[in-house]
């Protein structure tokens, strides 16, 4: 699982008026609340510091965005960062105490349920769906161009699949293979249908591509971009989540401990306000927001990021949901984009998991969205006209 969560690379509110009235309104708990204090009733004169784990990678940026535009000074916070280079220094940092939030994603999760039982998702950002598999132009059809031609999602999932029987896959196994056997499965074929040349990392099997050995490509985001960006003439992508199945269903999160959040509950909802607030200037006016995003990443990540890149990666990996789109696919259990899928999935397939592990229980992410749906300021706050 550690090798998985190295892609994660993202991410959100406005309302000055709305802010500067302080406008009370009924609370969750039945009470009244002004979207400015950090407690019901109490003073908005002192902001509470929230010392945010932040990661340079396209997922989390909302943050970055919320400090920038003013956004935690007028929900009553003030934001603070300590940057780190992925999730793993950043739930250590969570551990010591040295920050209250770290970016993550559930099954980024499983890995710390032993050293850290008390872990807890509580803001899911967007939808990652990085995860893809890559084709050569002219020798290979997409899931999109199969579903044009039989207009029946199962049969163009089951057709693009077939087509991967007798091909050849150079692949950094230690990190892919569970993913090519998650789209191997979906036509009820096995690795042994298939080719694999396996690489000593993923750099080198995504040049061996590139130089035309083998059909099909699964890799990390950073050499699928380099791979497609440019090249749409070479090559194209097959499929994502169309194609994968749960194994291919992954969002990124923000985590803390249960007893922090249990003090500053109404903090961590003010948290995923901000994202969704980003959420909807990255769909409307992503000109706002992505310039920040771009000196942010560009700041901590060791590398040139531009706004047109950003834009690339955005529209083709990444989807950024408003609340409302949410609760009829992120939190709805019926729905085929529903987080906990692929958390179960994850969860069966990870055998060194403790006993008393429970997906549910340590990301208890329904429930916090079931929180902030309640909080009739916050959504307004979101809500607000797009400045």
């Amino acid at each position: 699982m550690h090798a998985i969560q190295l892609h994660r690379v993202v991410l959100v509110a406005f309302g000055a008026a709305i802010m500067a009235a302080a406008i009370m309104v009924t609370s969750s708990c039945g009470g009244t609340q002004s979207v400015g204090s950090s407690t019901a009733g109490s003073s908005a004169t002192v902001p509470v510091t929230v010392k945010v784990g932040e990661t340079p990678f396209f997922d989390y940026q909302f943050f970055a965005a919320a400090k920038k535009l003013g956004w935690d000074k007028q929900l009553g916070l003030n934001l603070k960062f300590s940057w780190l280079t992925q999730s793993g220094p950043a739930v250590e940092a969570l551990t010591n105490g040295s920050v209250d939030t770290a970016n993550t994603c559930v099954v980024c999760n499983y890995p710390y349920y032993s050293s850290v039982p008390d872990l807890r998702d509580f803001v899911t950002t967007e939808q990652f769906k990085g995860f893809v598999l890559i084709g050569r132009k002219g020798k290979s059809e997409s899931y999109a161009q199969y579903l044009a031609k039989f207009h029946n999602a199962k049969k163009a999932k089951k057709a693009t699949v077939e087509q991967l029987r007798g091909k050849t896959f150079p692949i950094y196994t230690a990190n892919y293979q569970a993913l090519l056997q998650a789209v191997l499965s979906q036509a009820g074929m096995t690795l042994k249908d298939v080719k694999v040349i396996t690489f000593a990392d993923d750099q080198k099997s995504a040049l061996a591509f590139e130089g035309g050995t083998g059909d099909f490509y699964f890799g990390g985001l950073p050499a699928e971009i380099s791979i497609l960006q440019g090249r749409q003439n070479q090559f194209q992508i097959i499929g994502g989540t169309d194609i994968l199945g749960p194994a291919g269903l992954w969002y990124s999160n923000v985590a803390a401990t249960s007893s922090w959040l249990a003090k500053n509950k109404d903090t961590a909802l003010k948290i995923m306000a901000m994202s969704y607030r980003y959420n909807r200037y990255v769909n409307s006016k992503p000109m706002t927001v992505l310039p920040i995003v771009a000196e942010a990443m560009s700041g901590h990540s060791g590398t040139n990021t531009t706004v047109s890149y950003l834009k690339y990666v955005f529209n083709t990996f990444l989807a950024f949901r408003t609340y409302q789109e949410d609760a009829k696919t992120t939190y709805n259990p019926k729905s085929p984009l529903y987080w906990g899928r692929s958390a179960m999935y994850y969860a069966k397939q990870t055998t060194n998991l403790p006993k008393n592990a429970n997906y549910l229980r340590q990301n208890p992410l329904n429930q916090w969205f079931k929180d902030f749906l309640a909080r009739k300021d916050l959504r307004s706050w979101v809500d607000a006209p797009l400045k």
